[in-house]
């Protein structure tokens, strides 16, 4: 069943128009809308063609791990300089130039335009106006790969060209910008609409690799949250609606719906939720509500986020991890919290597939690793891993509910026994009456140390997937956070040297043993040891160590020990946010593509963000 969706999405995508850039199309196919949306089986395939953009560079290797940084939980290194590239958006600094800019734009709006395409088609179709059941599903299928697209747009860009109809020859190109709430909003009460008469995950033929009911509601809490939620505008002020509270009870009610209608139980081993995904098994009713479907060939997880497997002679190829996790972060974790060992790798596998020590600034995100494929892709692969990227869990829902219940009703009741569900899966049950029911009753005393909880619990569930940025601008806490995080891991740096403050119980240098079959036990993963009661031995490439351990610079690499001043990557990685109280709003809009700015004839510009 794994993802022949989309060899259909390939062949379909002809039918369709194309996109080159923003609005103006061309439409070379020869079939009309009639004939393709007469039937159920052409009118899915025409939906499929919207999901093969999710098969393009422009979501794979930019959209779904490259955008998400820099935050408090994702990061990846920046150049000296601006570059004119990727890193110039982790870094704040994306010009109108940047290509991935461009294709990233392109490519949203190409989406867009096949989900309009396909919308129009089925509203006009015969079976669609008998009331066929598919046709329903599949017009909600279309309208929420739409939104989903028109999500990222609102986030990245702020206000954008609105568009609900399909381009053709004679429609006016140059649209202007809409207000990103009137977008949102549009969205949002289409997905009402349309989600009574979609199908759940288990009544469809590709599950959970198809959008589905249970997403579907998902998607409208997470619409609905972002429309309640801050953002920021031209003047560089973050601001939230005065009706902000409507559309987080919105996302109440449509997390409450999706509980009470089709619980899903959340998979039992925090790591198994992503193992799977590597091993190309996609269950349904868990906690994976919707993910893409890459087939083999397609797709970057396991190569650019993920851990680094270096080229060899073996027969997993090469990935590196563009996407990094702060020590800060790493070590926000409780200690017996099971999903600090998932979420961070603190070891790469070299080109004899033998465990190394990372650098501190390249923990990877241990969610994904190309050595776990059932079927090794070869040594000279690379990217097109085939492995699934997760767009949304069920514990999602759950803390949506729990944010949104401790909002509108306080904390009690409701809010924490969501709350409770996910920390359960997070820790064993011997730890369950501290780290579980303790806790939650000591963050339920008030309604701001709830949300500070939930602030918490979502960066610790959710490390490397994609969503923190997001939540932090809609929380209005990016600047907070961003400042926090340079704060904290300069200060590691300085403590762990210094033997002395509030990190000094962390290890500046790390020790560890090499095992017989190529991994490496650490001494002291947590804690701070006394050098000169540790035996040192050379490190040599490989064979174990018997009389002593290897050493590692760890948290002392967060400081030039000559200057004492932050390590380069934490003076570069967050370096066009200046502030050092967080109090000012990040500037993480980002420009509208030159090309598309000047073919609009006057109709766009890169106004206000300091453009």
């Amino acid at each position: 069943m794994k993802k022949i969706i989309l060899y259909s999405a390939a062949v379909v995508a002809l039918l369709f128009t194309s996109c080159d850039d923003y609005l103006e199309t061309d439409s070379p196919s020869s079939f009309t809308q009639d004939y393709i949306f007469s039937n159920e089986a052409d009118a899915a395939k025409a939906v499929y063609g919207i999901y093969a953009l999710f098969n393009q560079d422009a979501y794979t290797s930019r959209l779904s791990s490259n955008f998400m940084g820099n935050t408090d939980t994702e990061m990846g290194g920046v150049s000296a300089s601006p570059d004119n590239n990727r890193r110039d958006i982790w870094s704040f600094e994306a010009t109108a130039g940047n290509p991935d800019v461009r294709v990233v734009w392109n490519n949203a709006f190409n989406a867009i335009n096949r989900a309009n395409e396909a919308i129009e088609g089925i509203e006009n179709s015969e079976l669609y106006k008998q009331g066929n059941p598919m046709m329903k599903h599949l017009r909600g299928e279309a309208l929420a790969l739409r939104a989903h697209w028109y999500y990222y747009l609102v986030n990245l860009w702020g206000d954008v060209p609105l568009k609900l109809t399909p381009t053709k020859a004679g429609d006016e190109f140059y649209l202007p910008k809409t207000d990103r709430n009137e977008i949102l909003t549009q969205l949002i009460t289409d997905l009402r609409e349309a989600e009574p008469d979609m199908m759940w995950a288990d009544q469809l033929d590709y599950g959970i690799e198809r959008v589905n009911r249970e997403f579907v509601m998902g998607l409208i809490a997470r619409l609905s949250l972002t429309r309640g939620g801050y953002a920021l505008y031209p003047d560089m002020s973050a601001k939230r609606s005065a009706d902000y509270l409507e559309y987080y009870g919105i996302a109440n009610e449509y997390a409450k719906k999706l509980i009470s209608l089709k619980p899903h139980t959340l998979t039992p081993d925090f790591g198994k939720v992503f193992r799977n995904q590597v091993e190309y098994i996609s269950p349904e009713n868990e906690d994976v509500l919707f993910e893409v479907a890459f087939h083999p060939g397609f797709g970057d997880v396991a190569w650019n986020n993920g851990v680094r497997v270096d080229a060899g002679t073996h027969p997993y190829g090469s990935g590196s991890n563009y996407v990094s996790i702060p020590a800060s972060y790493y070590y926000s974790f409780d200690t017996l919290d099971t999903r600090q060992a998932v979420t961070g790798s603190l070891v790469a596998y070299d080109k004899e597939l033998l465990e190394q020590p990372v650098n501190v600034a390249s923990i990877a995100p241990g969610k994904w690793n190309r050595l776990w494929l059932q079927t090794p892709p070869g040594a000279a692969s690379a990217k097109g891993t085939g492995v699934n990227w997760p767009v949304m869990r069920y514990a999602d829902v759950l803390l949506m509910l729990a944010e949104t219940e401790n909002e509108l009703n306080g904390p009690a009741g409701v809010a924490a026994d969501a709350l409770k569900q996910v920390r359960q899966r997070a820790f064993r049950q011997e730890n369950w009456t501290e780290k579980v029911d303790e806790y939650i009753s000591r963050v339920s005393g008030s309604k701001e140390a709830f949300f500070q909880a939930i602030v918490d619990e979502r960066a610790w569930e959710f490390g490397a997937e994609g969503i923190r940025k997001y939540d932090l601008i809609r929380w209005n806490l990016y600047g907070q956070k961003v400042a926090e995080t340079r704060q904290t891991l300069t200060e590691m740096g300085l403590d762990t040297y210094n033997n002395a403050g509030e990190y000094a119980n962390l290890p500046g240098v790390l020790y560890y043993k090499r095992n017989a079959d190529g991994s490496i036990t650490y001494l002291n993963k947590f804690r701070s040891v006394d050098p000169a009661t540790i035996p040192v031995v050379d490190s040599p490439n490989k064979g174990d160590n018997p009389n002593g351990y290897y050493s590692h610079t760890w948290l002392r690499g967060n400081i030039n020990t000559t200057t004492m001043e932050p390590a380069d990557y934490i003076s570069r990685n967050w370096r066009g946010y200046r502030d050092e109280t967080g109090a000012s709003a990040v500037r993480y809009i980002l420009p509208i593509p030159s090309e598309t700015v000047t073919g609009s004839l006057g109709v766009l510009a890169n106004d206000g963000y300091g453009f």
